[in-house]
This record gives C-alpha cells, structure tokens and sequence, in this order.
C-alpha cells in the first residue's frame, strides 16, 4: 500500500510534522492499526519470531508493534488503591546489572522499576509514592540498610516488614560461612566429609529424604558448631511455623537470642544481634497478618524466565515493560 501524505509546517513556531493518517497509529510508522491490532492477538499464543514468519513482517517491527502497545498500558500505573508494597532487587546478567522491582502486594501488579539497587534506584518513584503516602500501611523489604532508610525517609507513618524468606536466607548465609570456615581447619581426610554437603546443611530438614536425615544427623554429631547452627536455622524457621502472634514471636525470638549467645558461635551471635536490632520489622510480619514479599521470589523466577526466553534483551526499555506485563503472562509458551 502507497499513501502519499503531506508535510505540515506550523507558520507561528516553525516546527514541522506529518499529515496525520487516520487508519495509521502514528504518522511515523509504515503499518495501519489493523496491522497492529493483528499482530497483538497473534502475539498472545505466539512468540515474535512465529508472528514475524507468519506475517511478513520484520523480527522488529513485530516487536516495535507491541512495544508502542505497552508504552501506552503502562504509562501511568496508578496507585490509588495500594496499601502495602513489596520491594527487591534483580539481577538480570552481568550486562544489564540490578533492576529495584517495586510491587502491589495484593494484587501482584509492578508499580515501579528502577535501574541498580537501594534506595538510589527508587529515585524517580519517591516523588510519585510520597503524594500516596498516607495510604501505604506496611512494605515488605529485605534486611539491607539502603531499603529500610528509604522507606523510613520516604514513608515515615508505613511499618517496614522484614520478609521472613530473607530473615531465613541470612540465617543460611552465616551457617554457610561458618561451613567454609569449619573446612578451612580441617585436615584432607575431614574436609572430604564436609565437601558437597552444602545443600544437606541448607536445606529444610521436612524435604530431606530418610538417608539425607541420616547424614545430617551424622554431620552435627561430628561437628558440634555446624551441629548446633543447623538446629538453630530450623528453630528459627519454627518460630514462623508455630507462631500465632507478634507477642508469641517475639518471647521466641529472645529466646533464641539468648541461646545463641550462649552458644558462643559467633555466626549465630551475629545474627542474634541482627535480630535484636531489627525486632520491631520482624514482629510487623504477624502485626499485618503475616504480610509476605514471599511471591515476589516466584516472580523474580518468571523474570529469569523472560530473559532466557528472550536470550538476552538489546531494548531495556523493552524489557521492563514486559516485566510490567509479566503477571498477565503465561511461563508456559516461547515469547
């Protein structure tokens, strides 16, 4: 199709555009709204490259074609109904770095993503989030410092809700560490027992097979420390099991500080005092009905599977808005 339009030069200000094309989308693309409505059905059951053979059309104009879609659908998401958010960190690959997720959530919509990580990645959501600021009861973080700062600074009257699936994964990182250390004393013959022992350690002990039982009970019977760490990481895990209150959590908590001193492990003397600093945060999980950023690891599972299905993205912008779109998608098709 030909279609010879006119350019249009304005006589007060100079500035020049096109004819405006009625069945054209934007005066500056060569496909009608047609086209584009097309493709955007196909592209619900079929990856850009199926679209783009079965159409004709370039791998990139496909691409183009949804991306100008999903400009315009997300370009104000609104926040008026938000009450508690969900704040992480992704890492999408060593050339794309960090991205800061910000999500709703109660209804799993993406509100904000930021380039980096810590509070400097959520710059250009500060203005935006403070106009809302009255209405966010609690939001869900990790237990980095750059986080907990912002939301104090930003939204003083929210409750910060250290999520308990990072409290747990601090308490595997110091065991970890106090795993490596334990081999580094070792002799040759002793450090074969502790190699690859790492996930027997780490894991929850109710998904351990009745051999692996058996091993991890004969691993803290030969190493007292790693012995007495691994039966503190399931403690700790128990008391978010077992606990029906914030007055409950909290009688549990010091008694599980106060039995870390005692230990005289350091790993778990630290992460006694971690706990001691960060009670309030903690106990906010059962003040708030057991508010969880819990889902945002499965979403940043689907996040991985964004990148590889699309083997790296050249457009970022591209990219961010698709995790926009992220829970309207299906994991179970080829993008």
């Amino acid at each position: 199709m030909r279609v010879a339009t006119r350019r249009i030069r304005c006589r007060e200000c100079g500035s020049s555009s096109h004819e405006p094309v009625s069945f054209c989308p934007d005066p500056y693309v060569r496909y009608t709204k047609w086209t584009a409505r097309f493709v955007l059905g196909l592209r619900k059951a079929m990856s850009i490259s199926d679209v783009a053979h079965f159409t004709g059309l370039h791998w990139e104009t496909v691409k183009n074609i949804e991306k100008a879609w999903l400009e315009k659908k997300y370009k104000k998401v609104r926040l008026d109904d938000v009450a508690y958010l969900g704040i992480d960190e992704v890492h999408l690959g060593s050339k794309l770095g960090y991205i800061t997720v910000v999500r709703d959530l109660e209804s799993g919509a993406v509100l904000f993503i930021g380039k980096g990580k810590g509070g400097d990645a959520l710059k250009k959501f500060r203005k935006r989030i403070k106009r809302k600021a009255k209405q966010i009861k609690a939001v869900a973080i990790d237990m980095a410092n750059s986080y907990s700062a912002w939301v104090a600074d930003v939204l003083p009257d929210a409750d910060i809700v250290y999520d308990h699936f990072h409290v747990i994964k601090l308490m595997n990182e110091r065991m970890d560490k106090l795993r490596r250390s334990t081999m580094n004393k070792l002799c040759d013959e002793q450090k074969k027992q502790l190699k690859n022992k790492r996930w027997l350690l780490l894991r929850n002990v109710e998904n351990l097979s009745a051999e692996a039982k058996g091993e991890l009970d004969q691993l803290r019977g030969e190493f007292d420390d790693l012995g007495t760490a691994s039966a503190m990481k399931e403690y700790l895990r128990n008391i978010y099991r077992i606990a029906n209150g914030a007055t409950v959590a909290k009688l549990a908590f010091e008694k599980w500080c106060a039995m870390a001193d005692e230990s005289g492990i350091a790993c778990l003397k630290q992460m006694a005092r971690t706990i001691r600093r960060r009670m309030d945060g903690l106990l906010a999980y059962w003040q708030h009905g057991y508010l969880t950023n819990a889902s945002q690891e499965g979403f940043n599972n689907k996040i991985g599977w964004l990148t590889r299905q699309a083997y790296g993205y050249r457009d970022e912008r591209y990219l961010h808005l698709k995790i926009y779109d992220l829970p309207n998608l299906s994991t179970s098709r080829r993008l």
